[in-house]
């Protein structure tokens, strides 16, 4: 049986540990001509290091082994990828539907780390990530976000000693990667959503339901998690006091006459007591349960609307759109979003015939519906737009001096 030797004081040996059943056990622990668990014995950086090495195959316990030996001269630590996977989402403070998210890229990694047999964190490489890249079949703007998650997984690695490089680092992130361009509902498909939402389900419970969402998320460009868990308490008085989960930021805003006309014909919740303290929730189960149940009722009245590309989000670059339009700033459309003005640069400030029209609207207030230089008489009728004269530039106040000494 094959030893690994370097140093007095760093040896080890692996052999069989031959089963009761094996039809080879008197033959000693140096056959290894069977399939009986491979053990190791031995000192390593002058600790004994009895054990296995985890493997039943000779040459993979021999390659183990010397890794073993490896990592007491140079005091690397091997720790097995999918136990970082699991410490390193641990130590993230994260919403639970991040934390799947996460869980779920966490399993395709290790799993393609054991198809190409990497099986400690320092031992991936980029050549690995690569194959990783495309494998994985990430749209530019998937892939930038996944790559990022990466980098931060091997940073946290990389201070606990479990790597000695960060190979993520060393991709290039994708150039620029945008989301698709998501327009504002026009007036007509608002119109059919809405009428949609009083014709969807078997009756007024779902209808009436149905229409109040839809309505919070057209006047006031409520995500659907703050719609499915909208407390009683926070509409009063004509206003909403609303509090946007995603970022925490608190939003007042004062509410519109049909949003308060939805909310005051609206049945308890289906399983709620009378002092329910929410709107469409009964206050069992969980948030993001019931933040689902919402989103599939919104889903079958964007349907029943027939409106191509329908989805929720879409009423908040719709009430940003209006707000700018109508003479709103970013840091307006911020406020009552509950975003950053940033964030609105960024994601819902899109072009819109609208938009474009309000833009036009301002340059004309500026300039003025005619130019100065339309109201003065030209030299030339050829350079009137800029009061230019042909060989001497911009038109002359004063007369100009004759040729000549």
């Amino acid at each position: 049986m094959r030893s690994t030797r370097d140093e007095d004081d760093r040896m080890l040996t692996i052999y069989r540990r031959h089963l009761d059943s094996c039809e080879h056990r008197l033959l000693g622990r140096s056959y290894a001509k069977c399939a009986c668990p491979i053990h190791c014995d031995g000192v390593v950086g002058g600790a004994a290091c009895p054990g296995k090495p985890r493997h039943r195959q000779l040459a993979r316990a021999v390659r183990r082994a010397a890794e073993l030996e490896e990592e007491a001269s140079g005091g690397q630590v091997r720790k097995p990828l999918a136990d970082t996977i699991d410490v390193f989402l641990a130590d993230r403070t994260i919403e639970s539907s991040t934390a799947r998210k996460y869980r779920r890229i966490g399993t395709y990694f290790n799993q393609y780390a054991e198809r190409v047999g990497v099986s400690t964190v320092d031992k991936f490489l980029l050549v690995h990530l690569d194959g990783y890249r495309v494998e994985r079949k990430l749209s530019p703007l998937s892939w930038s976000k996944e790559l990022q998650l990466l980098r931060t997984f091997f940073d946290f690695c990389m201070k606990r000693k479990w790597c000695k490089e960060n190979p993520a680092k060393d991709m290039t992130m994708p150039g620029d990667p945008k989301p698709r361009p998501r327009e504002s509902y026009s007036r007509d498909e608002l119109s059919k959503i809405i009428s949609a939402s009083d014709r969807i389900g078997q009756g007024s419970y779902e209808r009436l339901r149905s229409r109040a969402m839809v309505l919070l998320m057209r006047y006031h460009g409520l995500r659907i998690s703050d719609v499915a868990t909208l407390e009683r308490e926070r509409v009063r008085g004509g206003e909403i006091l609303l509090y946007a989960q995603k970022n925490g930021k608190v939003v007042w805003a004062p509410a519109e006459v049909e949003v308060l006309a939805a909310l005051a014909v609206l049945p308890l919740p289906k399983g709620a007591t009378s002092d329910c303290q929410y709107f469409f929730w009964n206050g069992s189960g969980s948030r993001e349960g019931q933040t689902k149940t919402v989103g599939r009722t919104l889903q079958a009245v964007f349907s029943k609307s027939g409106v191509e590309n329908a989805i929720a989000h879409r009423f908040r670059h719709t009430l940003c759109n209006e707000i700018l339009v109508n003479g709103g700033t970013i840091e307006d459309a911020a406020n009552i979003l509950g975003d950053s003005p940033a964030v609105i640069r960024k994601h819902y400030v899109k072009w819109s015939v609208s938009h474009q029209a309000r833009i036009t609207e301002v340059l004309n207030r500026v300039r003025g519906a005619r130019l100065a230089h339309e109201e003065n008489n030209s030299i030339s009728g050829l350079f009137s737009l800029d009061g230019l004269v042909p060989g001497v530039g911009l038109e002359p106040t004063l007369p100009l001096p004759e040729k000549g000494f």
